[in-house]
């Protein structure tokens, strides 16, 4: 019976060791870099460096996060474009102890418009904000978004906002759970649509 426990135990501590990444840890909002500690990922196989930009009418701000990776699909683009209000997050996912190394890394954007119609608009308050434009998404698949809530910016000060314009699917189905600086406090509506094609 002894020999039977220590041979599980055995088995236990190589199927750990298997299972286990150690990744660097460390967020830093209006920053490029961030260096962190490294940590062991019990739950994770992978580790990622997430890369974000975020502009609100002439503020911008760049934000860093490494961590182990959480379930986020790796290479995805997550991205939401509002009136006056424009969000892109780049994750990088590596697989080997402490690979997360890199700094502030967005890839270029593509500037050529192939999706469908949105209504963009951005309003202070808990109040949906009226849309009188509309704007082409980037890619055919990217979706509508209405957001009405409490954010919080990289720079800490917290704000009630009303968004409408376009959002990737990722970003939709994760609920925009990849954000670094930008963090949303409140979330009264979030609801993803399909767009239309013609005016």
């Amino acid at each position: 019976m002894k020999s039977i426990i220590i041979s599980l135990s055995i088995i236990c501590a190589v199927t750990w060791t298997v299972n286990t990444i150690q990744c660097y840890r460390c967020l830093k909002t209006n920053s490029d870099t961030c260096v962190g500690e490294s940590v062991d990922c019990p739950n994770a196989t992978q580790c990622i460096v997430i890369s974000e930009v975020y502009q609100v009418r002439y503020k911008v701000y760049h934000s860093i996060k490494k961590d182990c990776n959480p379930g986020f699909r790796c290479e995805g683009l997550y991205f939401a474009n509002f009136d006056d209000v424009y969000l892109r997050i780049n994750i990088h996912c590596c697989s080997e102890d402490n690979c997360n190394t890199d700094s502030y890394k967005m890839p270029p954007e593509n500037i050529e418009r192939k999706g469908k119609l949105c209504p963009v608009c951005l309003g202070d308050g808990l109040t949906e904000c009226i849309s009188n434009n509309t704007e082409r998404c980037i890619h055919p698949g990217d979706l509508c978004v209405v957001f009405i809530g409490r954010v919080k910016d990289p720079g800490n000060n917290i704000a009630e906002r009303s968004y409408k314009g376009c959002i990737s699917p990722l970003s939709c189905k994760y609920k925009m759970n990849a954000l670094v600086g930008l963090k949303y406090v409140e979330t009264v509506r979030f609801t993803c649509k399909p767009g239309k094609w013609h005016r």
